[in-house]
């Protein structure tokens, strides 16, 4: 009987070191599957949203070399009623042809709308980012920001004249669904600007316009003065994701695990794109991560008590051919 204790003790034990042996290995091959998966989707939404963002930002640039609307923003008030006409017809048609777009505008070097296809008519925008950076020069695309009653994105472009100047900027105001659209899959992914805040959110519980950590007050004030987010987002609040916020910080591509509002153990793949400072955040919850892994250690338990029942039947087996004898 004391053998048959002992055999039984020491058969246990053993089980002891494989399930824990199965649970992490199986841990470690879950974690690894799910940050090879997650990295993989968030280079891919990544790659989607920057050609989106190049394929817009270019036909912006194509559409402010119209001639139409270069002549309208390069002439003075006595000739510009006469190039009003031509040029209107023109936006609207940029409208028209497209569904996505809401609006089509012009602006002076002021930064002030002197032609659109809306009601913002003599609106002073000269301290929204989009149209800054046109009136430099540059193409724009900006973070999807809430304003007349919608989230919708800007697209700007310089007008330049045939002297080589800015003379004004084409701004054209596109409905977000075409940049949720390439984040349609997985429903877990976030996209984070270079303030590090959210500006789209497909998760469960989005938080759209909510910062990962406080905003400096230096940076708040001033994304609250441009209406970096809209004139109806008039303040940003924050999370305390500081795990997450340090990984885009550095940027680079990365897999870590940071704890949610909830307190959630959460696995995430971040990956910037490359030609905006925009990152993508793919994620899972850790419990859902772990699924493959516990599945495994509850085979693994079943097998080890079946062959723990199968050994004592055995044992017990020989031990009454034994006393028989």
């Amino acid at each position: 009987m004391k053998r048959f204790i002992v055999f039984a003790f020491l058969g246990l034990a053993v089980l002891a070191v494989a399930l824990w042996l199965t649970d992490y290995t199986a841990r470690g091959r879950a974690i690894a599957d799910a940050d090879r998966t997650l990295a993989a989707r968030a280079r891919m939404i990544a790659d989607t949203i920057d050609r989106t963002l190049q394929w817009r930002m270019t036909e912006a640039f194509t559409f402010a070399a119209l001639p139409s609307l270069r002549g309208f923003a390069a002439s003075d008030e006595t000739e510009r009623p006469a190039r009003t006409v031509v040029a209107l017809v023109e936006l609207k048609a940029m409208v028209a042809a497209d569904s996505s777009i809401r609006v089509a505008s012009i602006v002076d070097p002021l930064g002030e709308v002197v032609l659109t296809t809306d009601s913002s008519m003599r609106a002073d925008w000269g301290n929204r980012v989009f149209v800054r950076e046109a009136l430099a020069g540059h193409l724009y695309a900006s973070a999807p920001s809430r304003d007349f009653g919608e989230v919708s994105q800007f697209y700007s472009a310089p007008i330049i004249d045939n002297a080589g100047n800015v003379a004004g900027a084409l701004v054209v105001r596109v409905a977000v669904q075409e940049l949720w659209g390439a984040l349609s899959a997985p429903p877990e992914v976030m996209l984070v600007d270079e303030n590090g805040v959210r500006i789209v959110d497909r998760s469960v519980a989005p938080q759209t316009f909510t910062a990962l950590v406080p905003l400096a007050s230096a940076v708040y004030a001033r994304v609250l003065l441009e209406k970096r987010y809209g004139v109806e987002v008039t303040q940003i609040s924050a999370t305390h994701l500081d795990a997450l916020a340090d990984a885009i910080g550095q940027d680079k591509t990365a897999t870590l695990t940071y704890r949610d509002a909830n307190g959630r153990a959460v696995r995430a793949a971040t990956q910037r794109i490359a030609t905006y400072p925009w990152t993508v955040i793919v994620f899972q919850d850790e419990d859902t991560v772990l699924v493959p892994s516990r599945d495994a250690v509850v085979e693994a338990i079943g097998l080890g008590a079946v062959a723990l029942i199968a050994g004592a039947i055995l044992g017990m087996a020989f031990r009454g051919q034994g006393q028989g004898k």
